[in-house]
């Protein structure tokens, strides 16, 4: 037994003492910068924004009014703004056309639904989406038609105030998450770009898509409408919002690998 003892003493090997190391590199942040970086981003682009509000719907409203000679002009008054839209009569859909188009979105689902489908799942996710607020609206139009509670104006009124909630956000939520890049003053450049860039899309393809809808409404039925909500709506702002983010981010990256001493810290 003593010598089991003696012979596991000789081989025993001591345990090192585990010191704190570095466990990785970590982006340096300067809250300082990124409260006046977030300020300064936040303040100059929402004095435009205000600034170009009533002008930007003018515009709209005269170019909308050129293309759909039949509309008319109104306004709503949203806090202290006077917005001006143009839009013209829209129409219900008939019998025939809901139940036409309730027969295609039924259809549509039994087979995206089928074990006859083939397409990727993601393709036929969104398929599936589509056809389902088809086959609501269609639903809705057959039974319901004479109950429905929204009009062109009522349409245009409440595109004006998502367009206005789109512009008002865009500044903010951009300028709060690439704000947390506070290593090198190139990023106050690059997010300012980014943010003019994001809102200068969404001027010119909320405006197109305003014509657009009001064609549709005028020329189509009111059975689009809530595919024009559902699906080109603030959806569609989101995904290109959070486009002009990563493009953004993407720079950065970009950016840190070619100076990545002067940005990275070791983190312990």
């Amino acid at each position: 037994m003593d010598y089991k003892q003696a012979y596991l003493k000789i081989f025993e090997v001591e345990k090192p003492v585990i010191r704190y190391a570095r466990f990785g590199r970590v982006l340096r942040f300067n809250k300082y910068l990124f409260v006046l970086q977030l300020t300064l981003l936040v303040t100059v682009f929402e004095f435009l924004v205000i600034f170009f509000l009533e002008d930007y719907f003018k515009v709209l409203s005269d170019i909308t009014r050129r293309i759909l000679e039949d509309s008319y002009t109104g306004s709503y008054k949203f806090l202290s703004f006077e917005l001006e839209y143009s839009i013209s009569p829209g129409r219900l859909p008939t019998l025939q056309e809901s139940f036409i188009y309730f027969l295609v979105s039924s259809l549509s689902l039994l087979f995206l639904l089928s074990k006859f489908n083939r397409l990727l799942k993601y393709i036929s996710a969104w398929l599936m989406y589509i056809a389902f607020i088809y086959f609501v609206s269609s639903f809705y139009f057959m039974f319901f038609s004479n109950s429905f509670p929204y009009t062109e104006r009522d349409f245009a009124v409440l595109y004006v105030l998502q367009q206005t909630g789109v512009f008002l956000s865009i500044p903010i939520l951009l300028a709060f998450s690439l704000s947390l890049f506070t290593f090198s003053w190139l990023n106050l450049l690059l997010n300012a770009i980014t943010i003019a860039f994001s809102l200068m899309y969404s001027s010119v393809f909320g405006g197109v898509r305003y014509i657009v809808f009001a064609y549709t409404l005028k020329n189509l039925s009111y059975i689009h409408m809530p595919a024009m909500f559902f699906l080109f709506g603030p959806l569609l702002d989101f995904i290109y919002t959070v486009s002009f983010y990563s493009l953004c981010i993407y720079l950065t990256i970009r950016l840190l690998q070619t100076k990545w001493e002067s940005f990275y810290r070791w983190g312990f």
